[in-house]
């Protein structure tokens, strides 16, 4: 085999696993982004929250001790690994929805940093919740169960599989409309309610103390 040939074979192997590489990232980024903001969270967001919290100063300044738990911490990791198994299982527009969810989650904690307390710990459970219930629609859609058995342990006489598929069927649209369009919107709501509510704070994330000082002086009224 020549070096021309070799070339083509090396650049041929190259280019194949770009592709791959690239439609893995396309196919799985909602998730990775999803993950990414949760490392965030993990590492920044629920480390500051545990110094505020538990740091206390040992005597004759002999540095600090943290006595805050870890509970933050945990919620966290549970969060992630529920909702990585929950946008894997679920079709698109789910793990979408759910990476918008996270990004807003770490925007929030980022620019209302007087609520991080609250934040940390209602924003995590809503995403949680999120999970489960795509977990929930998940089951629904891909669920069949022996439907006369069924209908014969509780009693019910007639065509059992067009019953319990009538049932299925009309629970359908109303979960996915849940699911997409309105505990999604009432999350996002409940993020642009916070940011109402604090947009005249003093507590500036990108703030100098030349802001600072002219808020204090104008009672947030403006310069």
């Amino acid at each position: 085999m020549d070096w021309e040939t070799r070339l083509n074979h090396t650049g041929t192997y190259l280019a194949n696993g770009l592709l791959a590489v690239f439609y893995f990232l396309w196919s799985n980024g909602p998730l990775l982004l999803s993950l990414l903001c949760a490392v965030i969270v993990l590492l920044i967001y629920d480390r500051q929250e545990r110094q505020v919290v538990g740091e206390r100063v040992r005597r004759y300044g002999r540095g600090e001790q943290v006595q805050a738990s870890r509970r933050s911490h945990w919620l966290t990791v549970t969060t992630a690994a529920l909702w990585a198994v929950a946008s894997l299982l679920s079709a698109p527009p789910i793990p979408l929805i759910g990476a918008l969810m996270w990004g807003a989650f770490v925007v929030a904690l980022r620019y209302i940093p007087q609520e991080r307390g609250q934040l940390l710990f209602r924003q995590k459970t809503m995403i949680l919740g999120y999970a489960l219930m795509a977990l929930a629609m998940r089951a629904l859609f891909s669920y069949s169960p022996d439907l006369s058995r069924l209908a014969a342990v509780m009693g019910s006489r007639g065509d059992a599989a067009t019953l319990f598929s009538t049932v299925q069927d009309g629970l359908t649209p109303y979960a996915a409309l849940i699911v997409w369009a309105m505990y999604p919107l009432g999350y996002f709501a409940m993020v642009a309610q916070r940011f109402a509510v604090n947009r005249g704070s003093l507590l500036k994330p990108r703030g100098t103390a030349e802001d600072y000082i002219r808020d204090l002086r104008t009672r947030g009224e403006g310069r």
